[in-house]
């Protein structure tokens, strides 16, 4: 794994010219993967596996949302800091990143470090979290690991550890990409803030996430990155700085976002036909921590559950577990260790708003 800068040095006439001069942060925006779409194109194409009039739909669905963001960007306050993770070098994301070094100077961080994925022949190991904790000769583990300070691969190990004495070693390879790319860039962060001469209160310091997709990569990279970096509260995701990788909330319009206990969150918005829509998702997630569910009551109510791609329920071989009147459906944790942890969107069929939102904020939270 090489060490890559986490931000080029902005010039220094950028601050100057805000009247900013360095020193404590009170709000940090993470912003992932702005520009997907465009960096899909090909030739002015979308590739070929694509539903062409989706894909321009949603091309177009990002182009107005990085519109916003620039927007967003041009009125962040002079205590407030951006983080950047940059998708490919095309044009629009070069036009970002140069609008938002320009405007905030010192406060915007572009993050160059590659993730590095765990071979994918880990996956098909009868026991691969286990061997790779305990067998320093797996094949791929030494240039997985290249680049890892001992310090932080003695840290990181132990909390592999933790985690598997909570919920056993029987989980994704995948998840070792999140754990260690979070850690890595969360220590890249600190040194850029102290080089920088920007500090912030962990305990009182304020995040937002936003990006693409909304319940992907928007959740995954903040969801370890956050409580690596020491923060007292998680980051919140804005959708309306978002595009979701589904089609459902394609332009529906988020009514709320409710808190549900200090880690949960339900997202509700209405389609454009008025149907309500719903999605639970943590605001944060460690590897220790368990998978929770909503039990959610569905008797006497029509309504449908999706991934980003499918039906979950109803359906012959759902994924879901239903019993005594209740759908048992994942909170999404967004950190890719469960097979079964995937977005969940619920979304309502001749029930009322109202309705809907009082039948997912009553339902149970548990593990």
């Amino acid at each position: 794994m090489t060490s890559v800068p986490v931000a080029e040095r902005a010039h220094p006439s950028a601050e100057a010219s805000r009247g900013c001069q360095p020193g404590r942060i009170e709000k940090i925006y993470f912003m992932f993967h702005p520009v997907c779409w465009a960096a899909s194109m090909q030739n002015g194409e979308p590739p070929s596996h694509c539903d062409r009039d989706r894909w321009f739909a949603w091309l177009a669905w990002e182009q107005d949302v990085n519109q916003r963001q620039k927007t967003f960007i041009s009125g962040m306050k002079p205590k407030e800091a951006l983080v950047i993770f940059p998708i490919s070098t095309t044009p629009p994301m070069l036009e970002l990143e140069a609008h938002a070094t320009q405007i905030l100077g010192s406060r915007c961080f572009i993050v160059r470090r590659e993730s590095v994925n765990p071979p994918a022949s880990w996956a098909e190991l009868r026991n691969p979290i286990e061997r790779f904790l305990s067998d320093d000769r797996l094949e791929g583990k030494a240039d997985f690991l290249e680049g890892v300070p001992a310090e932080i691969r003695a840290e990181l190990s132990a909390e592999i550890r933790e985690a598997c004495a909570a919920l056993g070693y029987d989980w994704s390879p995948a998840a070792l990409k999140v754990v260690y790319y979070s850690r890595l860039v969360a220590m890249d962060l600190e040194q850029a803030f102290a080089e920088r001469g920007l500090s912030y209160d962990r305990g009182t310091v304020e995040s937002e996430a936003f990006g693409e997709g909304f319940e992907q990569c928007a959740m995954t990279w903040k969801a370890m990155l956050v409580p690596y970096l020491g923060l007292g509260k998680p980051a919140e995701n804005n959708f309306e700085l978002s595009v979701s990788g589904a089609p459902y909330p394609h332009k529906a319009r988020l009514r709320e976002r409710v808190r549900l206990g200090p880690e949960v969150r339900l997202f509700l918005w209405e389609s454009r036909d008025g149907s309500p829509i719903g999605l639970y998702a943590r605001a944060w997630c460690r590897l220790r921590d368990p998978q929770v569910y909503a039990r959610l009551p569905v008797e006497g109510a029509s309504l449908e559950v999706w991934d980003v791609a499918a039906k979950c329920w109803p359906a012959e071989e759902s994924p879901l577990e239903a019993s005594g009147g209740h759908l048992k459906v994942p909170v999404l944790n967004a950190i890719r260790r469960d097979p079964g942890d995937k977005p969940c969107y619920m979304i309502g069929n001749d029930i009322s708003f109202d309705e809907f939102r009082q039948r997912l904020v009553t339902a149970r939270i548990e593990d």
